[in-house]
């Protein structure tokens, strides 16, 4: 067996400094990974996933082999700021559009029919509000001017607005006086906020990864011995 001789106290210190900092940089890359696989468990149990984007986003920053000092070693577990909605979900809270005016919320048509599918990029309201038509004012009534805009929507596959939310035309029927029209509602802006309730995902991804710490150290220091 290979026995390592040291001449000094000072070795003797330096030489266990040296192995608790490379023992914690380990372990903290491994709990940081670990809270991050936890991370990415708890969204998938907790949240309707309509695809792999949120999960994607989850990081985790390693702690680098330059650090000298046990105050530097430092690992951090998180999501990317494109993912920035999953921070109020872990918090609760208010959200506003962001620009300003009322929200734009999908309806379940907007997504195929199911809150879990993704909403159809045609029914982004980026992508239809030029085909919303507006029409005139020159009408003796209300019902008049939405018959009128129907009309028109109906012709080119376009929308509408009515009682502040978008529907799409699908068909304008006259039979005489008798006049209908198909409509389906595609987007709600009746709502300047909604709140979000509190759903923690990362505390108790973080908390079950802390609690490995002292084993996964110890562990590591064995491996230094």
């Amino acid at each position: 067996m290979a026995t390592k001789i040291f001449n000094s106290m000072k070795e003797v210190t330096n030489d266990v400094h040296r192995r608790f900092i490379k023992a914690g940089i380990s372990t903290v890359n491994i709990v940081a990974a670990s809270a991050r696989n936890n991370a990415k468990r708890e969204i998938e149990n907790k949240f309707t996933l309509r695809n792999n984007f949120t999960a994607n986003q989850l990081r985790f920053t390693p702690c680098g082999n330059s650090v000298q000092s046990l105050s530097q070693i430092k690992s951090e577990t998180g999501i990317m700021e494109k993912a920035g909605y999953m921070a109020r979900q872990e918090q609760g809270g208010t959200h506003r559009n962001k620009n300003g005016g009322n929200l734009v919320i999908p309806t379940t048509k907007a997504r195929g029919g199911s809150n879990e599918k993704k909403v159809r990029r045609s029914y982004y309201y980026s992508a239809i509000k030029d085909r919303v038509i507006r029409g005139s004012t020159n009408f003796s009534s209300h019902k008049a001017a939405l018959v009128a805009r129907a009309f028109v929507a109906a012709k080119i596959q376009g929308f509408i607005r009515m009682n502040n939310s978008i529907f799409k035309v699908s068909s304008f029927r006259k039979a005489g006086k008798n006049i209908s029209f198909k409509s389906t509602h595609i987007l709600n802006l009746k709502h300047q906020s909604t709140h979000t309730p509190k759903k923690e995902w990362l505390e108790p991804a973080s908390e079950r990864a802390a609690q490995m710490m002292q084993d996964v150290f110890n562990q590591q220091m064995d491996k230094l011995k």
